[in-house]
């Protein structure tokens, strides 16, 4: 059985659920899924996040959840 690719895709962060490690990210066509966000990406401020694009990666088995890859610098 071969393995399905991970689905990249760009939106914005549009709250904060938990400070530095989850986040609610909105596609541009309105879809809201939950990210987290890995290790190695840095911690921000969290007045800082709000309304940043990121670019995220889901799991073409399950939609509703995603992480982070990178986001915009500021």
């Amino acid at each position: 059985m071969s393995k399905r690719p991970p689905i990249f895709s760009r939106g914005r962060i549009v709250k904060v659920r938990e400070p530095g490690r989850l986040y609610e990210i909105e596609m541009p066509n309105g879809y809201r899924a939950l990210a987290v966000l890995p290790r190695e990406i840095e911690e921000t401020p969290v007045e800082e996040i709000v309304g940043r694009a990121a670019e995220v990666t889901f799991s073409p088995y399950d939609m509703s959840r995603c992480r982070i890859a990178e986001w915009e610098a500021r």
